[in-house]
């Protein structure tokens, strides 16, 4: 949904005094003392037709004179607010207007778009002397504050040698009409606001920014000032300051884009220049391949490949999740040395997990090979890095200039200065395309830099660390993703149509990979990413191939999903890095061949273009609990046994042990000592309508007491939950079958626990239905919806609770008051919780497997037994709710 920002000083007043005060005395000092004469209205007609846009007499802001000379010679610079159609966002245009020696406007001389966030409604634009401000407003919440130098950019041009800050000053003139540029210091928001307010204090050269959190409110409720000579905040809360950086380009790009940005040049010329280029050198390799080979090194032709042995990730068990990957079979009649071999990285400081006290070490995150995909041209190889996606998570980041946002500021290009983060990352590679190239989407931490493009590849990152794979459906909203709710979804980045997509290669026919001339292709340098079937993530890079091919390559290493990211030299790159802190250079960083020509400090400090990091995994739970010290709780952990899945804490004196999400299986069974099954049920309708029962014959105990032979050899640990009183029975139910009819109660709730070993509580007062084959116990209640509720524990028993988040992680809290369990477990993000005790027999006792106190097949009191699960890899292919249907084929 399109929001636009207000359109009017009354409407800026409506919104508060905050923004109309504000705003007031923005425009009042625009033209008193301005030097200038004439109608303001005037004047904003001739910057319209010049910009084509439209201009309102309000949103006029001039820059110091130049004198009546300069003014008359060479134009005075305005600052003004455009929008393609009323009522639309505005962009922040300069305009450069010869004036008359009585101030009138007599030409405008040129215009410069400074913003081009064409959803994002630039606004509030203030000036005072060589400094401006403006704020972003868009999805219907201030996003953004940017500060400009309009005096230059300074430190913030990073050429150091004479010729690039020669193409600096040419890039700046053409952009902004001034060849010293404008700094820019983006304020972004991390805490969208409803209103906003600025001042430029020329005192202490800084900007301050009112915020208000509510629209009711009358007062800023947040306030921030911002430091202009060092482009740093002072204070403010939930918000974080970027000073743009104008970094150096290759003379050839820097040509490029200076070209493509000449309106009655633009980028078709350049894309025949670079065909020809590509296709002169690609002409000259195959030649000397042939001339310079013997027949006995030409390729065969390529016999019939068999899809890529890749199992089932349902299936894994001890098998460390099928990695590394399985060989490559190489569609040449000779491979050469190492083709398809996978093997880890030479450089022996690439980070790795440690290795656990006991047990063995983990295999390395990483791992390498190459295959030729090209049936043209054997000499091309594609290089591909498999990453382990149990040991990495994911991140993604904007480059400085790319992708462009249609609101609010451009991304950092830098990976994040958060020591928790930067000092796990042991990766980067290269993103996608120019935004002028597609506008493909792209959101990051929730921020939508650009909306996403229906169809189109997508790699998305979730809440829960998940990285999925897949096209993006008719739905352009931030969401419309089968597998994964919108409010799920963290970050995206698109690029293109799919490059492979189950087993085909080009599933859409797509004929243009790149800016590239109707009905032509480049052999150059192009990089990909892919997911696996095992759900792990690839990463692909050739200096000499097709889309085409590299695509083959991908489906070669076994990949569901492909994307295509950026393409051509010095665009594309892979790097492995370890980073223990920036100040002083304390990182190393080396590219994966010496063919790739990107600099080794791309990503760790400057990036112009968006990139993805790969950070080691830390498997500690992330709960929300201060002054807990997690460890690997003693025991048989599930596979693989280097990443514990079971963790032990204590909070206060109350003790935890904690089981990760998707690492365990449950099941419920029946105590020896449970009430029998036909007395219990006549006990239960005792009590649930007040009329005694009729005797019945004793029948046999509840069955299913003990675990298939197949789950008796994953047990991680059993925990006991009490036998139930004859007097007072609670619900109970194995493998479907009802031993004890579950009851009503408002103050118990059902242990639920599916056929497939997932586990839930479910208040009793729902009504709960057994599922088939599932498992149902019912026990006292003690937290509902994250709020305590009171339970009766006997005299003399330690409180022991059950809780689970709505992430689906199970905690077993132990403590001495039940009041004490229910706030610990509350403040580790359970909604849930139910005390481990049936009224009678032995509860929470834990048998944990690979300690003195082992599991037994039953017990005399209903028992939870929980199953080792191995650790399946976070990578997946996501299918869209809504997908974009096909093109019809062409017809010959």
């Amino acid at each position: 949904m399109q929001v636009a920002a207000p359109r009017s000083l009354d409407a800026l007043k409506r919104r508060g005094p905050l923004v109309g005060v504000v705003a007031a005395l923005a425009l009042a000092s625009s033209y008193a003392g301005g030097g200038t004469a004439g109608d303001p209205g005037e004047l904003a007609a001739l910057l319209s037709e010049a910009s084509g846009t439209v201009v309102e007499a309000r949103d006029l802001r001039w820059e110091p004179s130049r004198g009546a000379v300069g003014d008359l010679a060479l134009g005075r610079f305005v600052l003004f607010l455009g929008s393609r159609e009323p009522g639309a966002p505005r962009d922040v245009y300069r305009a450069r207007v010869r004036l008359s020696p009585e101030g009138r406007p007599l030409a405008v001389a040129a215009t410069y778009n400074l913003t081009s966030t064409p959803l994002g409604d630039d606004h509030a634009l203030v000036v005072s002397g060589g400094r401006a401000a403006y704020a972003t407003w868009s999805y219907g919440k201030e996003q953004a504050v940017t500060a400009l130098d309009l005096t230059g950019e300074g430190s913030q041009i990073q050429a150091t040698k004479p010729a690039d800050r020669a193409m600096a000053w040419v890039t700046n003139l053409q952009q902004t009409g001034s060849g010293d540029g404008i700094g820019r210091v983006d304020v972004t928001l991390e805490q969208p606001a409803h209103r906003v307010g600025l001042a430029l204090l020329a005192a202490d050269d800084t900007l301050a920014i009112d915020l208000a959190d509510d629209e009711r409110a009358a007062h800023p409720t947040r306030r921030a000032r911002l430091d202009l000579k060092k482009g740093e905040l002072v204070s403010g809360e939930q918000m974080r300051a970027d000073a743009g950086k104008h970094l150096p380009k290759r003379l050839v790009h820097w040509a490029v884009d200076t070209v493509r940005a000449v309106p009655w040049i633009g980028p078709a010329p350049i894309a025949w220049l670079e065909e020809r280029a590509f296709a002169t050198r690609d002409t000259v390799k195959q030649t000397l391949f042939k001339v310079t080979s013997g027949k006995d090194a030409l390729a065969k032709q390529p016999e019939e490949m068999a899809p890529a042995a890749i199992l089932d990730t349902s299936q894994a068990s001890l098998d460390l999740g099928h990695w590394p990957p399985p060989p490559i079979r190489s569609m040449w009649k000779t491979p050469e040395a190492g083709e398809g071999e996978w093997k880890t990285p030479k450089q022996p400081w690439v980070k790795t997990l440690p290795a656990p006290a006991e047990g063995d070490a983990p295999p390395s995150p990483f791992y390498e090979t190459f295959v030729r995909p090209d049936e043209e041209r054997p000499y091309a190889k594609v290089l591909l890095v498999a990453m382990d996606m149990r040991q990495l998570d994911v991140g993604m980041e904007a480059g400085s200039e790319d992708p462009k946002p249609l609101t609010g500021s451009p991304g950092t290009g830098r990976v994040p200065r958060d020591p928790a983060v930067y000092t796990r990352i042991a990766a980067a590679f290269n993103g996608g395309f120019k935004t002028e190239h597609g506008n493909y989407g792209m959101m990051l931490n929730k921020r939508v830099l650009l909306p996403p493009v229906a169809g189109a590849a997508t790699v998305i990152l979730t809440k829960d660390g998940r990285v999925g794979m897949g096209s993006w459906g008719t739905n352009t909203n931030v969401g419309g993703i089968v597998d994964v709710p919108t409010t799920e979804i963290l970050s995206f980045r698109q690029n293109l149509d799919p490059l492979v997509d189950n087993d085909k290669v080009n599933p859409l026919n797509r004929w243009q990979w790149g800016f590239v001339l109707p009905g032509t292709s480049m052999q150059t340098e192009r990089s990909g990413i892919c997911v696996t079937n095992a759900g792990h993530m690839m990463y692909a890079w050739g200096d000499d191939t097709s889309a085409t091919s590299l695509g083959k390559a991908m489906k070669m290493a076994g990949c569901v999903y492909g994307m295509h990211l950026d393409m051509n030299p010095h665009h594309t790159g892979f790097m492995y890095t370890n980073i223990t802190e920036f100040k002083g250079r304390q990182y190393k960083s080396e590219l994966l061949t010496k063919e790739m020509e990107i600099d080794t400090d791309r990503y760790l400090l400057y990036a112009p273009k968006d990139f993805f990091y790969m950070m080691l995994h830390d498997p500690r739970p992330p709960v929300p609990l201060e002054g807990v010290e997690w460890e690997p709780d003693p025991g048989a952990q599930p596979a693989p046994s280097w990443m514990a899945g079971l963790w032990r804490g204590r909070s206060g004196d109350v003790t935890l042990l904690e089981i990760e999400p998707g690492r365990a299986s449950f099941r419920a069974r029946a105590g020896t000592k449970e009430p029998e099954k036909e007395r219990a049920r006549e006990r239960r309708r005792d009590d649930d309508d007040g009329e005694p029962a009729e005797p019945v014959a004793k029948a046999s105990p509840p069955r299913g007491s003990e675990l298939s032979e197949d789950d008796a050899h994953r047990v991680l640990f059993a925990l006991s939950l009490g036998t139930s009183e004859a007097r007072h029975p609670r619900g109970l139910a194995v493998d479907g079958e009802v031993a004890i009819p579950l009851g009503t109660d408002a103050a118990t709730a059902v242990l639920l626990v599916s056929e497939d070993g997932a586990i839930s509580i479910v208040p009793s007062r729902e009504g709960v239905a057994v599922p088939p084959k599932g498992d149902a116990v019912e026990l006292p209640l003690l937290l509902d919806d994250g709020v305590a509720r009171e339970a009766r524990v006997a005299h003399g028993r330690a409180p022991v609770a059950l809780g689970i988040t709505p992430a689906g992680r199970v905690f077993v809290a132990r403590g001495a008051h039940a009041s004490d369990v229910a706030a610990v477990l509350a403040k580790a993000g359970a909604t849930r919780a139910v005390l481990l005790d049936r009224g009678a027999g032995s509860h929470g006792t834990i048998f944990r497997a690979g300690t003195t106190t082992p599991p037994r097949s039953r017990y005399e009191d209903t028992t939870l037994y929980a199953m080792g699960k191995p650790l399946l890899p976070r990578g997946f292919r996501f299918e869209p709710t809504h997908p974009v249907e096909p093109p019809a084929p062409k017809k010959k």
